[in-house]
C-alpha cells in the first residue's frame, strides 16, 4: 500500500492546484446550474466553498478523516442564499466529476500513477457522497430553521395588526412583512383554538394564535367572495375593511360573530348577520339580565318542562305566529300550541299579543340559544 499512496500523494500534493481548480468548479456550477445565478450567491463565497471542501477531500485520502464542517458551512450558506437541495447535491457531482477529470490529466501517461487512480475513484467517491450528504443535513436544517424563523415573524406581525396596544411603527413594519396596504379588501377570521383546519379560497392567508383563538387575516384576491369549508370548525368572520387602523376593531367583530354561533358545533358566523344576536354576545351581562328577570319562573322548572315551552314558543315565531303551521312542526295540535304559550304568559308575566312583552321575550330566548342559562355556566 505504501508505494500507491506515495504515488498518489505526489500527484495530489504536487501537481493538483487547488486553488485553479476551485475556480473552474465554480464556474462550472454558475454556468451548469441556474439556481446559483438565480440565487445570484457570490461567485468569490461559491469559490471558497470549493476549495475548503476539496482540501477536505483530499486531505482525507490515506488515514487521515473526513473533516465534514466544510460540507455542512456550504450547505448552510447555499440555505441561506435560497439555493435549494437539489442545486446543493447537484454542485458536488459536478465538482466530482471535475476533479477526476483533473486527476486524471495530472496522472500523465505514468502507468505506476494510473493504475493508482482505479482504487483512488472509490475513495474519492465515497468521500463526495459524505460530504454531500453532511451538507444536505445541514441545508435542511438551516431551512427548517429559516422557516420557523419566517413563520414566527409572520405571526408576530399578524398580532402587532390586530393588536390595539401595537405602536404606529410596529404596525407599518407588519404590513410590509405580510405585503397588505391600505385599500386592500381586508378580513379577519376567528376560529376556537382547538378548532380543525379549514380550506380557504380566493384569498391570501396569514394566521397567528391571539388571545386564546386562532385568527387569520385574509387578504381578497379579486372581486369575488372567498369560500371557507367548515369540516366541523367553528369560523367567525368581520366585515370587510380597507384601513389597516380597522385592524383591531375586524378582530374583535370575528370574536363577536364567532359567539353568535351560540351552541352550533360548526358553522360560520358573518359580523352583523343577526342584529339580535350580535347585541347579545355583545352584552352577555345585561342580557343575563333580562333572562333573569323574565325567565325566573320557567327557570325553576324540570328541564324537559322548560325546554318544551320554550321549544314551542321558539317554533310559533319561526312560524310567524300561525298556531297551525307550528302544530304540524311539533306534531301536536293548535291548541296544544296554544296552551303552552298561554303557560308561558303566565310564568313570565308576559303577553305575546304585546309587542313590547314579545321582543323582551324573544331577546330572552336567543340569549339562553346562545350563552345557556345563567345558573348552568
Amino acid at each position: 500500500m505504501s508505494e500507491n499512496v506515495d504515488v498518489r500523494d505526489v500527484v495530489l500534493a504536487s501537481t493538483l492546484d487547488v486553488d485553479r481548480l476551485s475556480h473552474v468548479i465554480a464556474d462550472d456550477i454558475l454556468s451548469g446550474d441556474r439556481a446559483y445565478a438565480e440565487r445570484r450567491i457570490p461567485r468569490q463565497a461559491l469559490v471558497d466553498i470549493v476549495a475548503e471542501n476539496l482540501r477536505s477531500l483530499l486531505y482525507s485520502f490515506g488515514s487521515a478523516d473526513l473533516d465534514l464542517r466544510p460540507a455542512r458551512r456550504a450547505g448552510q450558506i447555499k440555505a441561506e442564499h435560497g439555493v435549494e437541495l437539489s442545486g446543493v447535491l447537484h454542485a458536488y457531482r459536478m465538482a466530482g466529476l471535475r476533479l477526476w477529470s483533473a486527476l486524471e490529466e495530472s496522472s500523465g501517461p505514468d502507468d505506476s500513477v494510473q493504475s493508482t487512480l482505479f482504487p483512488l475513484g472509490s475513495e474519492l467517491w465515497t468521500a463526495l457522497d459524505e460530504l454531500s450528504t453532511a451538507a444536505a443535513e445541514a441545508h435542511r436544517e438551516s431551512t427548517m430553521a429559516r422557516e420557523r424563523w419566517a413563520e414566527q415573524s409572520r405571526f408576530a406581525a399578524v398580532v402587532d395588526l390586530l393588536s390595539p396596544m401595537a405602536a404606529p411603527e410596529r404596525r407599518e413594519a407588519a404590513a410590509r412583512l405580510l405585503q397588505v396596504h391600505e385599500g386592500m379588501r381586508l378580513f379577519v377570521l376567528v376560529m376556537d383554538e382547538h378548532s380543525p383546519e379549514v380550506e380557504i379560497l380566493g384569498v391570501r392567508e396569514h394566521w397567528a394564535e391571539f388571545n386564546g383563538a386562532r385568527v387569520c387575516l385574509l387578504v381578497q384576491r379579486g372581486s369575488a367572495e372567498f369560500l371557507v369549508s367548515t369540516d366541523g370548525a367553528r369560523i367567525g368572520v368581520s366585515e370587510e375593511f380597507r384601513s389597516l387602523e380597522a385592524a383591531a376593531e375586524a378582530e374583535r367583530q370575528a370574536r363577536v360573530a364567532l359567539r353568535c354561533l351560540g351552541t352550533a358545533r360548526e358553522g360560520i358566523g358573518r359580523y352583523g348577520q343577526s342584529l339580535t344576536d350580535m347585541l347579545i354576545v355583545s352584552q352577555p351581562t345585561e342580557a343575563d339580565v333580562v333572562v333573569r328577570r323574565t325567565f325566573t319562573e320557567v327557570g325553576a322548572l324540570s328541564h324537559d318542562s322548560r325546554e318544551l315551552l320554550l321549544e314551542t314558543f321558539e317554533t310559533w315565531i319561526q312560524c310567524g305566529g300561525s298556531l297551525s303551521k307550528a302544530g304540524e312542526l311539533l306534531h301536536c295540535h293548535r291548541n296544544t300550541v296554544n296552551y303552552r304559550l298561554r303557560r308561558l304568559e303566565t310564568l313570565t308575566a308576559r303577553s305575546i299579543a304585546d309587542p313590547t312583552d314579545l321582543t323582551v321575550l324573544t331577546l330572552a330566548l336567543r340569549t339562553i340559544r346562545l350563552l345557556g342559562w345563567p345558573a348552568e355556566r
